[in-house]
């Protein structure tokens, strides 16, 4: 189970016979290793861009019934800021996104996937729905899919949309959903230019100020050097960004960058710890996040949120409503839909 070795198998005869493989199931999580080699052979073999709008109907899904590692969720919760006191008497709803993110990288680097992914995609926005709370005594199957239809944006480069799911083996019900937009870079327009142009628009910077000027501090997040190692330890994200100094500066960046999975990961953390006492993950619960700017390390964020909803938290009052959160400095927006009781 360790080595994913079903994976790798399946990888290498469809290579070797030119079987086209969009759709791989597999017996275990795919090797982690393995699949940062094939990003490295797609870099060689495949092209930085296409000009191509409908993409292969990708899908890659682990079958075979996983339980929730107590060890695991242990290290993933005092990762993500979960107080001490936090009980296990469920699963929070971004453990299954350290799971499944093995799959993500399954698909991107499937042998029919369009384009290389080094250095080429970045995320743009990702939506977390989480449909019941999960005990930790239950066993999950994973899936990732590639939606076809790929859109153009307004600075050149292309999006595209990543679909995860989570079935309860032991329920028959989907538990957990999500969707990953990643942009592809188009290398004729230079992330310089779409930066720019992304980070002129006015309604995000007047979002931002408000918020900062309006609301209330929710939480303070301090993210040690070491924070992108201890989470690629988890869910196997052992991109050279986030590793250290020197790896990231072959990426171009000045240090390492958080990953924003750990990043959503926290603010579930933050709103649960705010909107109970008993700081239990809450659903059905879906969080939104756009992704403005990377997260350098070692950093230390204020999470800032609506004074109404702070107000409320305090006085033990679960009544739902949407809200905007943003970080300060600003490093993405993250909406929160919580349903009434």
């Amino acid at each position: 189970m360790v080595f994913g070795v079903s994976g790798v198998i399946s990888i290498v005869s469809g290579l070797a016979t030119g079987k086209r493989m969009e759709q791989l199931e597999l017996t275990e999580f795919p090797n982690m290793p393995f699949l940062y080699w094939l990003a490295v052979a797609g870099a060689v073999v495949k092209p930085k861009w296409t000009n191509e709008r409908k993409w292969p109907a990708l899908k890659v899904t682990m079958n075979t019934p996983t339980p929730i590692d107590p060890k695991r969720l242990k290290t993933f919760k005092a990762l993500a800021g979960w107080p001490n006191s936090s009980s296990s008497s469920s699963v929070p709803m971004m453990f299954l996104m350290a799971e499944s993110f093995r799959l993500v990288m399954q698909v991107l680097t499937l042998p029919a996937f369009p384009v290389s992914v080094m250095g080429t995609v970045v995320n743009k926005r990702a939506k977390y729905s989480y449909l019941r709370k999960v005990d930790p005594s239950e066993q999950l199957t994973y899936s990732c899919s590639l939606n076809p239809n790929v859109r153009d944006t307004f600075s050149g480069h292309a999006e595209f949309d990543l679909l995860l799911e989570a079935v309860s083996h032991d329920k028959g019900d989907v538990v957990w959903q999500a969707v990953l937009s990643l942009v592809l870079m188009n290398p004729k327009k230079g992330k310089a230019g779409a930066g720019k142009k992304e980070s002129a628009k006015p309604e995000d910077a007047a979002a931002a100020s408000t918020a900062a000027d309006e609301g209330q501090e929710f939480d303070t997040w301090v993210l040690p050097e070491n924070t992108g190692r201890a989470y690629a330890a988890l869910d196997g994200d052992i991109s050279p960004m986030h590793l250290y100094k020197a790896t990231a500066m072959l990426m171009g960046f000045p240090s390492p960058v958080a990953n924003v999975h750990l990043l959503a990961a926290r603010t579930e953390a933050t709103i649960a710890t705010k909107k109970a006492a008993t700081s239990e993950p809450t659903a059905p619960f879906t969080l939104e996040l756009e992704f403005k700017k990377p997260t350098l390390l070692p950093n230390r964020l204020s999470v800032i949120g609506p004074a109404e909803y702070t107000q409320a938290a305090a006085a033990g009052e679960h009544r739902g409503f949407c809200s905007t959160f943003w970080y300060l400095p600003v490093l993405f927006g993250a909406r929160n839909t919580m349903p009434h009781p």
